[in-house]
Parts: structure tokens; sequence; C-alpha cells
């Protein structure tokens, strides 16, 4: 199966998407490519060559601010608040959980974050995870890369020489 991330179109299936979550279901069906149309947001989706309306998985991307608590090694010496690119949402359809494409995504997020910082600017990657198990999720995936940045313990920041190097180590 040949995949490809897109900007959301009009042609995706979105409404039959679902990935287990309400709230991203929903996000999905009713806001995320009007917010991309706009430019308030840009939502990718994942597609498969052979199907390419049917939603295999998505991520919403934009940009923050961000305060980088002093506990931060990679912070210390910045001047909060910093700019940054924010994984706002990301799902994968439950038919296809387990095959790598949340991994996929994730990736793509942080090769966006590497080259928005290259163009403009930014300090990373923030992800708002959405519970304690794509908290979890994200965890396993950059292992102890990814920094706790409030008092809720789901806003994680992926310093951006880390997104460098994942992106030069994925070319």
């Amino acid at each position: 199966m040949t995949l490809k991330l897109v900007v959301i179109q009009k042609r995706h299936d979105r409404k039959n998407f679902d990935c287990g979550y309400q709230a991203l279901n929903q996000f999905l069906a009713r806001s995320a490519r009007t917010s991309s149309d706009k430019r308030m947001t840009r939502t990718y989706v994942l597609e498969a060559s052979q199907d390419p309306d049917t939603v295999i998985g998505f991520v919403t991307l934009t940009y923050t601010s961000i305060e980088i608590p002093d506990e931060c090694r990679p912070g210390r010496n910045l001047k909060s608040p910093v700019p940054a690119l924010l994984l706002a949402k990301m799902g994968v359809s439950k038919q296809h959980k387990g095959q790598g494409y949340g991994k996929h995504l994730l990736t793509f997020a942080i090769k966006q974050a590497a080259e928005v910082s290259n163009q403009v600017g930014g300090v990373g990657l923030v992800v708002d995870a959405k519970d304690q198990k794509a908290k979890s999720f994200y965890l396993d995936q950059g292992g102890e890369d990814f920094e706790v940045i409030d008092d809720t313990g789901l806003k994680l920041w992926l310093p951006i020489d880390i997104c460098n190097a994942i992106a030069q180590a994925t070319l």
C-alpha cells in the first residue's frame, strides 16, 4: 500500500472516520477542512493511493507560544514565551491502529517543526496530549526527549535540536 500525506480536501470521507475519540472524530468531520482552508490550522490526511478518499489518519498543526519551565534543561536560556509548532490534534482510524501510522504522523509533525523553524524560527514541537493514554504514546515514540511543560502533565515539548536530528535521520 502506497501512502501519502496531503492537505485535507473536500473529497476526503471525514464523516466515516472513527479513531475511537468522539471529539477528534467530530473535529475532523465538522471543523478540520474549514480551519485548514482559512489557514488557522493545517490538517494533513494520510491516504492510500488505491483509496485516496478514505482517511487512514490525520494530524492538525498550528503555531503556538509557550512558557518553558526553568527545570527544562534545553530551554534554560530562552526568554519566555517562545514560538513553536503545535501538534494540536492527531488520530488514526480504529481499523488502522497498531500498524505504525501514528508514528508516521508524529514523525511528519516533527519534520514540519524542523522545516518551519528553519524558515521562520521556533523552538520545537509542542504536543497537547488529549489524555494519559495519548501522552504514553508520545513518550513511547519520543523517549525521554519530550519535556512536560505544564501542570496537567499533558503538554509536551520536543526541543528543536531533537526535531532537527529526527528530520535528518529520516531523510
